[in-house]
């Protein structure tokens, strides 16, 4: 059999049904495939290795919070403070001072504003009877009037016969039994020293809590320096990769708490003075709590409308205050989701949705409230992290907003699975957002690279022909949906060179050349022979473009050229190596095929035919 008819680096003769589906460049990668993280195979640790690292790390957090609590709390609220003592610097305040004023200035308003809640809450608590009155009249109008006859009172009254020819039914036939005794234990009064223990059981150790929280706020920011310097340290390895990754960390969680502390407050302000407005008593304390509960992803706005809308039920006797109240809860909702976020935020933390509620989840699970409202914060240095740490790469996979697969991969992971619907979505989705060209050049061609290269490697026969029939169906739909300009005079052919795969990126290039206005049309893969060549019709073609996907296309190319030359000499040749790579041993592969000029990209071939087609025209209007 002769050379030419062999397939490549196998050996094996060419089937006699037609050409294979894609082609056998086993295990061949283009140098962007080589450079993604995608296709390297690094050694991964045994899985009970990491489930067992995984089980001590958890453990460790949660018998730890005690301290691990109080510690995170200080650090993040140290990323807000560290810019405003960073600002007192500039005008020569030594550092000890300036950290020493912005702690005890936090301090205050801090200090403040919690007295000023407290002498609310206890004049909300002398009025409690009063609310009780009203509350308990509503709730009496309210039953009085689903007392009243309705629409579904003869329904109710049906239901309830029923419901009693049943219990009267299941009841027992025998004697009633006499009810039991209700017995009550009254217990003695609390004693005043009983209620002194209780109350400094309860609130001593959230005051020790809060003790150490300023104590570590104050270091951190006092040796912020010298901290960071030692974390590089214990980090090791590249010492330019460490920085970024803290600075980028830095950045990101200061952004997230300073835009989130600003986003709170423009939000809990007008609660406060909307609440004042309307009559609802404890404004300032329903206010402050709404922009703390922001704080909690999702559940916090929910919970923080609960007990302004509670009081106002509470306190008027009628609905006025309560549909005044829920009518400001929602505007400002919207004011804050749709304009305020969007503007101060600028671009996310990165984490997306479903990562920030299962993280929400985990932490709360761990450390309770006070993680429900650490998660997003941790969040963001594990995503950064996973960055830059390669050991949790697995991190930015899990938690990160990008796409885990490129459009190249997804399309490629569709075909592979025989999702073909799914598939031409997504290539008519991009196509929508761009063009098909850009289609065919960004994700198609790359989509046919991944294809060839996992021939004979990862793919089975099964999976090669959903690739080849899926892509099929693809360039079909898009054909049909961007239809290029009718009764275009076919001045260049382009001609799939050997496998189906090659037809396919024919036919992308054609479809290509059509929509910039240059009439083409694809020509099927076919085996290099005398009856083969005989049966194309290339009378009126300028231009003939030879696709290849196999990196050394040069030992196919010239017998298909010269072969064509000799029947039609007018024609100039394209070589489309979609794999040539120049470091090859066939670096300038024209020489060898007698093609014209050699193209890598449909850019480059749009280009290229554009000056080919414009020269033909003018050596025939001279």
């Amino acid at each position: 059999m002769a050379a030419d008819t062999l397939e490549p680096k196998t050996g094996r003769p060419a089937s006699s049904n037609g050409p294979s589906l894609l082609g056998p460049e086993s295990g061949l990668h283009s140098p962007e495939e080589a450079e993604d993280p995608l296709y390297e195979s690094a050694p991964r640790a045994p899985l009970m290795n990491s489930l067992v690292s995984l089980a001590i790390i958890v453990a460790a957090l949660y018998f730890g919070r005690d301290l691990l609590v109080p510690l995170a709390f200080a650090i993040l609220i140290s990323f807000v403070l560290d810019p405003v003592v960073t600002w007192l610097k500039r005008f020569r305040i030594p550092r000890g001072a300036a950290v020493t004023l912005v702690v005890t200035a936090a301090l205050g308003l801090i200090v403040a504003t919690g007295f000023l809640a407290f002498t609310q809450l206890r004049q909300i608590g002398n009025n409690l009877p009063t609310y009780e009155t009203t509350i308990t009249k509503k709730l009496r109008d309210f039953r009085r009037d689903l007392r009243k006859p309705g629409l579904l009172d003869q329904y109710s009254r049906v239901f309830g016969k029923v419901q009693k020819e049943i219990n009267a039914a299941q009841a027992p036939l025998g004697p009633r039994a006499a009810a039991p005794t209700q017995v009550e234990v009254v217990r003695d009064a609390a004693k005043p020293m009983d209620r002194v223990v209780s109350w400094v059981e309860t609130f001593v150790p959230t005051i020790a809590a809060a003790g150490i929280v300023i104590v570590f706020v104050f270091l951190i920011l006092l040796d912020r320096g010298d901290l960071r310097d030692r974390f590089l340290r214990l980090m090791g390895g590249n010492l330019g990769q460490a920085t970024t990754a803290l600075s980028e960390a830095s950045e990101r969680v200061s952004k997230y708490l300073t835009m989130q502390l600003i986003v709170n407050a423009t939000y809990g302000l007008p609660m406060t003075i909307g609440l004042l407005l309307i009559g609802v008593p404890g404004a300032l304390v329903w206010g402050v709590l709404a922009a703390l509960l922001r704080f909690v992803p999702y559940a916090g706005p929910l919970i923080a409308a609960v007990f302004p809308l509670t009081l106002a039920f509470a306190v008027d006797p009628g609905w006025n205050m309560v549909l005044w109240t829920l009518a400001l809860i929602l505007t400002l909702e919207l004011v804050s989701n749709n304009i305020i976020e969007p503007w101060l935020y600028g671009s996310s933390t990165g984490i997306s949705t479903l990562s920030l509620i299962l993280a929400a989840m985990f932490w709360t699970a761990l450390w309770g409230p006070m993680g429900l409202l650490l998660s997003t914060p941790i969040t963001v240095v594990l995503l950064v992290a996973g960055r830059y740490v390669p050991a949790l790469h697995f991190l930015e996979v899990l938690l990160g907003s990008e796409r885990a697969l490129d459009e190249p991969t997804r399309l490629h992971q569709r075909l592979l699975a025989g999702d073909v619907d799914e598939a031409v979505e997504l290539a008519e989705d991009y196509a929508e957002k761009t063009s098909p060209e850009n289609f065919y050049a960004k994700v198609g061609l790359n989509t046919l690279r991944l294809a060839t290269s996992a021939y004979g490697t990862a793919a089975t026969a099964q999976h090669r022909h959903r690739v080849v029939s899926g892509m099929g169906r693809v360039i079909e739909e898009l054909r049909e949906q961007y239809p290029p300009k009718p009764d275009l005079p076919t001045r260049i052919a382009c001609i799939g060179g050997r496998w189906t795969a090659d037809t396919l990126a024919a036919e992308m290039a054609a479809h290509t050349l059509a929509l910039h206005g240059f009439g083409s049309r694809a020509v099927p893969a076919g085996i290099i022979s005398a009856e083969h060549i005989g049966q194309l019709d290339l009378q009126d073609i300028e231009v003939v473009c030879l696709c290849y996907f196999s990196p050394a296309p040069a030992i196919h190319a010239r017998f298909f050229v010269r072969r064509l030359k000799r029947q039609w000499p007018h024609i100039q040749f394209v070589l489309a190596a979609w794999n040539h790579a120049p470091d090859t041993q066939d670096a300038t592969p024209t020489r060898t095929t007698g093609a014209e000029a050699l193209v890598t990209s449909l850019d480059e071939l749009l280009a290229d035919a554009e000056s080919r087609i414009e020269r033909v025209s003018l050596s025939h209007s001279g």
